[in-house]
C-alpha cells in the first residue's frame, strides 16, 4: 500500500502547472506611454488578470462580452456571500473597453474615476512567459 506522500508524489509529476503571458496597461500622456500596471492572461483563457500601480491590493478583470469581441467589460469581483447564490463571485462591472486594431490595444474607461487607459493586446516580449499559480500578488511575479 502506497503512502500518501508516494501518491502526491506520483500526481504532482504528471502536474503542469499554468502559463501566463503578461502584457502592458499604460496611458499616452504627451505623446508618450506611461505605465499605468500590468495584466496576465493564462494560456487557453479569455479574462485578463489586471494589477494597477496606484490601487496595488486590488485586482481587476478584462473580459470581452458575448456579443462583440471586440468589447470588453473591465470588471472587479467578490467572494459571494450568500448560500442560495449559484457562481462563487459575485461580478460587479466598473468600466468598458473597445479593441482598436490599428494600435494593437484595448482602450479602458474606468468609470469611476472617468479615466481612460490601454493595454497592448500583444505580450511584453521582453517578459518571459510565466508558469506557476495564479498572480493574485506582485510579490508572486518577477519583474
Amino acid at each position: 500500500m502506497k503512502s500518501l506522500k508516494e501518491i502526491l508524489n506520483e500526481q504532482t509529476q504528471n502536474f503542469k502547472p499554468a502559463k501566463f503571458t503578461q502584457y502592458q496597461v499604460f496611458t499616452h500622456t504627451d505623446g508618450k506611454k506611461k505605465p499605468l500596471g500590468v495584466a496576465w492572461l493564462m494560456e487557453g483563457h479569455k479574462t485578463f488578470t489586471i494589477k494597477l500601480f496606484s490601487f496595488l491590493n486590488e485586482k481587476y478583470f478584462l473580459l470581452p462580452t458575448r456579443e462583440d469581441p471586440s468589447k470588453y467589460l473591465f470588471m472587479t469581483r467578490e467572494p459571494t456571500k450568500s448560500v442560495k447564490t449559484k457562481g462563487k463571485y459575485h461580478w460587479n462591472v466598473i468600466g468598458s473597453g473597445f479593441a482598436n486594431a490599428e494600435e494593437g490595444t484595448v482602450e479602458i474607461g474606468f468609470d469611476l474615476l472617468d479615466v481612460k487607459f490601454c493595454m497592448n493586446l500583444h505580450p511584453d516580449e521582453s517578459k518571459p512567459t510565466l508558469a506557476g499559480p495564479s498572480p493574485d500578488s506582485f510579490l508572486d511575479i518577477a519583474f
